[in-house]
């Protein structure tokens, strides 16, 4: 059994920065525990909102409670293909903010290839599945990878990853995929498949603004399609979140 965004808990606030920082202190609590539990924990982050403001949130958490950063892996669940350190990377703010978290161990920043590295999208995609299956331990009983904690966000048109409504990649075993014409610049792009998603113990949706709220309630009714709805089709093992602010649920004045 699996739990669906349409079950998710909702987390409420009214600012985006204490959004931010409840989330930051959620995700350290979780990944202390896995961490104290299995020796190692697996962090999932997205780009956007979750690169720019969530990720140095944890860090500033992670640091203050003393959390074992040398432990920890980081995965993105999306990249975009193209030159390494430019703006368009999701790796870039999250590079950045990791170098902050004492003691963290920069060869755990799994980051997918780029193109400016000779390699085609399809072996990119390749590569970064073999790490993920390399370095991530299965916790069910399928044999799939499973990340401790899934950090997504999501767009206005209800894509989250690099999962978009209308152009979602055919089922297949294939935990990493190359998205070659991606609706939003730039169009070539990786991301986690479903199959990865679902096997996540926990997944949280990280969503502010008002332009999010229209695509959010469709979401959450749980009557959209995946081709309708990406983020709606969101699963994970445990736990589902959903981390809003007002505009965003639609509820502020």
């Amino acid at each position: 059994m699996t739990v669906a965004l349409a079950d998710a808990e909702i987390i409420a606030l009214e600012l985006p920065e204490a959004l931010a920082e409840r989330l930051a202190s959620d995700a350290v609590a979780v990944l202390g525990e896995r961490i104290d539990a299995a020796g190692v924990a697996h962090l999932g982050v997205s780009g956007g909102s979750v690169a720019d403001r969530v990720v140095p949130a944890i860090v500033t958490a992670g640091n203050a409670a003393g959390l074992d950063w040398s432990r920890l892996h980081v995965w993105f669940v999306d990249e975009r293909f193209v030159p390494r350190g430019g703006a368009d990377r999701n790796a870039t703010p999250v590079v950045a903010a990791m170098r902050a978290a004492d003691g963290f161990d920069a060869s755990r920043l799994h980051i997918a290839g780029s193109d400016d590295l000779g390699l085609e999208i399809e072996a990119a995609a390749a590569d970064y599945e073999q790490r993920f299956v390399r370095h991530a331990s299965p916790q069910g009983t399928d044999g799939v990878p499973s990340l401790d904690l899934a950090l997504l966000g999501m767009g206005p048109d209800g894509h989250t990853a690099s999962l978009f409504p209308g152009q979602l990649p055919a089922e297949s075993n294939a935990l990493v995929v190359a998205v070659e014409d991606s609706p939003k610049p730039p169009p070539r792009r990786l991301t986690l498949t479903y199959r990865a998603l679902d096997a996540a113990q926990r997944a949280w949706l990280f969503a502010t603004g008002e332009s999010k709220a229209q695509a959010l309630t469709l979401a959450r009714s749980g009557t959209a399609t995946p081709q309708e709805s990406p983020l709606g089709r969101i699963r994970a093992v445990r736990e589902v979140r959903v981390y809003a602010d007002s505009a965003a649920l639609g509820t502020s004045n």
